[in-house]
Parts: structure tokens; sequence; C-alpha cells
């Protein structure tokens, strides 16, 4: 159901893109629109409706170790074996460890583990930790000529909206206030809009693409950071989970949150720094594929 779910609103996407019903531009403003209105909204929204202490949860640590470890070797492997740039390697880091928590593992969570909470500690690491620090390095990539400290480490991050998000979200979560009703209902209107119209765009990206074209990406970098995601992570999640104790179901949801394909996000990003578009699309269509096998089979032996 979860693949159904995501492969529909997808296909959407490829309609509209091959009618040409929204126009050349729809998919890069589209982009944006979710990598700066949408996605903070949806971060605001998730962390103010949140237990404090999800943020320090044993099931956050292994979250966040297991793609720091993951996302860091794919990197190291990326611009020092593959000769890759730096930015296009942080793109191919975040393809290798960033998960499709929202879209496909709010689904898989209430259909496979019986709980929908699971992927909280997911979002929550993601996008108020990875995408802002991943964004902020590639923002000082882009703008390594201006030499200011100032501008490099403090206007820069501040300037991010995601970052603004994180910090306004558990700034209102930690006092205990509530949210006035008319800043929560628009800003979770527009939270609505991250998950589907991130899938439009990734639909988009494909009507008048091929995945895996020769002469268009490194298939190598592709099927690396796809091997990264579905394999590698999850089995780096399990080890770390029993490192910290975790048996049973909180292995389990460990090893599935792991196993969880690249998120569409990634392209988004990758569109808005015009950086290793076609690996971050293609790698997410191609974990997503292979995601599924992956995950039936984690089902059935810690199931």
């Amino acid at each position: 159901m979860g693949f159904a779910v995501v492969f529909i609103v997808i296909g959407v996407g490829v309609i509209l893109g091959r009618t040409g019903v929204l126009g050349p531009g729809a998919q890069r403003s589209m982009g944006l629109f979710v990598y700066y209105v949408a996605t903070p909204a949806l971060l605001f929204d998730r962390v103010t409706h949140t237990d404090p202490r999800e943020f320090f949860s044993t099931n956050f640590l292994v979250i966040a170790l297991s793609a720091l470890s993951v996302g860091s070797l794919f990197f190291l492997l990326s611009r020092f074996v593959l000769h890759r740039g730096a930015p296009e390697s942080v793109i191919g880091m975040l393809a290798s460890s960033y998960a499709n928590a929202g879209n496909l593992g709010i689904p898989l969570a209430a259909y496979v583990l019986n709980d929908t909470s699971a992927v909280v500690a997911v979002i929550l690491f993601q996008v108020a930790f990875y995408a802002p620090v991943t964004m902020t390095i590639l923002d000082f990539m882009h703008n390594r000529r201006n030499t200011s400290l100032l501008r490099n480490l403090v206007i820069t991050p501040l300037s991010n909206t995601m970052v603004l998000a994180a910090i306004a979200g558990i700034l209102v979560s930690l006092s205990g206030v509530a949210v006035p009703r008319v800043i929560e209902e628009p800003v979770s209107m527009l939270a609505g809009g991250a998950v589907p119209v991130a899938l439009v765009v990734f639909g988009l990206s494909l009507s008048g693409a091929k995945i895996l074209q020769k002469g268009k990406v490194a298939r190598r970098d592709v099927l690396l950071a796809v091997v990264f995601k579905n394999l590698v992570h999850p089995l780096v999640a399990a080890l770390l989970a029993v490192a910290f104790g975790m048996e049973g179901q909180a292995l389990m949801t460990a090893v599935v949150l792991g196993a969880l394909p690249t998120a569409q996000n990634v392209y988004t990003y990758a569109l808005r720094f015009r950086t290793a578009e076609t690996l971050a699309r293609d790698t997410g269509v191609v974990s997503t594929l292979v995601s599924f096998p992956v995950l039936v089979l984690i089902s059935v032996v810690l199931g």
C-alpha cells in the first residue's frame, strides 16, 4: 500500500510532465517551493507536535549515527576514490543515507511496524539537522569566493529557511507554549504540500528522462549509492541497535527505517544547487524499486 501511494502520486507528475500542462519551468519552480516553503513548514509542524523527549531517544541516536556513518563513508569514497567534486559528493552522501521517511516511511510504519510514530525521529533528524547542515555546506561551497567569516558561519546558515524552522520549532516545543491557531493552521496546510509536491516534482523529472541513461549519469555512482542505501544502511542500523541493547520490535524498527529508499527531497535539494541532479533522481528511483524486496525480507526475518 505504501509503495502504491507513492507510485500513484509520482505517476501524476509523469503525466503532467508528458502533457506539458504545467509549462516548461514547472519542475524547478515547484522544487524551489518544496525547498523554501513546504519542507520548512513540515519541519516546524512536526517538531512542535512532538514530545521533546523524542529528540534524545535511543531510536533517534541509532537513526542519526547510522545515517551519518553511511553518508560520510559514501562521501569519502565519492570524493577520494571516484574523484567526484565536493558538491556532487555531498549530494551523493544524501542519496546514500537520506531516507524516504515522510511519503513512504509513514505508510510502511503503519502496515509493517503498526506504529506511525516510529518515523518521527527520522523526520526530526533529517529535516531538523541533516538537511540544514548539508545544505549549509553546499551554500558555503557555492559561495566560497566570499571570505567573510560572518557570512559563512552565521549569515548563510540563518538564511536557510529549514534552519530557521528547526530553531523555531525546537524552541516552541521545549517552551511548551501552544502555537496560535492563526499560525498553526496555515503552517499545517503548507506542510501538507511538502510530500505530494516533492513526489510530483520527482514525476516531472521522469517524464522526459531515461533512468541510468548512458552518458547522462555515472551508473557506478548510482549503483553504489543504492547499495549503500538499501543494504549498508540497514546493516549499520542493525549493528548499532544491537550495540545499544535494542531487540524485538525496537530492533526491527531500526532496521526497517534504515532500509527505506532515498527520499525524493534529495532531488529537490540537487535542483536547488544545480548539482548532481541526475544522480539524485536515478538513485531515488532505483533505491525505491530495490527497497521493496529488501523490506519484505527484513519483515520476514525479524517480524
